[in-house]
């Protein structure tokens, strides 16, 4: 099970842990603003924000498991048995 937490006192800070019981090569990646993201079904996406997270990266393409971008919005992908 993953667990997260959210503190707000003036700045936002969030932590999770990745719990799983093996390594899928998961690193801290940082992906720069307008990083061409280019998707199999879909137009590419050339403008975004630079975000920092924890991903395996694949081919030269960041699979994030959480991350923010540089304007503060950030997700995570949770699981719960």
């Amino acid at each position: 099970m993953c667990t997260s937490i959210i503190y707000t006192a003036g700045d936002s800070y969030f932590g999770r842990n990745l719990d799983l019981e093996i390594s899928f090569g998961q690193e801290v990646v940082v992906t720069p603003r307008n990083y061409p993201f280019k998707f199999r079904k879909g137009p590419s996406l050339d403008q975004h924000y630079a975000i920092t997270g924890m991903a395996l990266v694949e081919d030269g393409y960041p699979l994030y498991f959480d991350g923010a971008n540089e304007k503060g919005l950030g997700m995570a992908g949770l699981n719960f048995d």
